[in-house]
């Protein structure tokens, strides 16, 4: 009795089968573990822009708002650098643009918007609203005009009271540079008024 074996075509596709088998399990091995790796990278990046935000805001809170934009580069956290992550920061003044058109002197802009406060006291008037209607935004132009004309006076307070915080984090992965940003508004601690009669009637 004969045992019929493999013949050397069938061992040569059971090769095959088998390279382009392993072939495509090791490549999605590698890139399992390339995206595991830029995922932690990644996440060591959001730690350290955090750290550095949160330095900072304590520096803001020690010196202050700074009067012009302060801008420097390091290794990101102090406490705790990492190698290969480079951070630059800059705390920068804003800049709110402008309501409307400004192309009229003061005079005369003032002027106009004199005109435009009266037009909508009397349209109010005339159409009889309730002060409900007008708290609602149902009583003509009045809230736009509001704004209008008190925006002018609040932006330079607004511009001197707020920062912009950007910090931006750079790592190389391979041959090339990525990162992001990581911007943050810093608004400056206004000091609550003291109330003399409350430290009068505590005595």
């Amino acid at each position: 009795m004969s045992v019929r074996g493999f013949t050397l075509l069938e061992v040569m596709i059971a090769v095959a089968i088998l390279g382009l088998s392993l072939t495509a399990i090791f490549s999605s091995e590698v890139g399992a573990a390339n995206i595991a790796a830029r995922a932690r990278r990644q996440n060591v990046a959001v730690t350290l822009a955090r750290c550095k935000m949160g330095e900072i805001e304590q520096i803001i809170a020690i010196e202050g708002l700074p009067a012009i934009e302060k801008k420097d580069s390091d290794s990101c956290c102090e406490h705790a650098p990492v190698e290969g992550f480079e951070c630059e920061w800059i705390v920068e003044r804003i800049i709110l643009p402008e309501l409307g058109a400004q192309g009229e002197e003061d005079d005369s802009s003032q002027d106009a918007a004199n005109r435009e406060l009266n037009a909508a006291y009397d349209e109010v008037n005339s159409q009889g609203d309730t002060a409900q209607q007008l708290i609602a935004g149902d009583g003509g132009n009045l809230a736009g005009l509001a704004l209008q004309l008190g925006f002018p006076i609040l932006k330079p307070f607004l511009e001197e009271q707020v920062r912009r915080a950007t910090v931006s984090i750079r790592w190389k992965e391979g041959p090339r540079e990525i990162g992001f940003d990581l911007i943050q508004y810093l608004v400056s601690d206004q000091p609550a008024a003291e109330d003399p009669t409350a430290t009068e009637g505590s005595q």
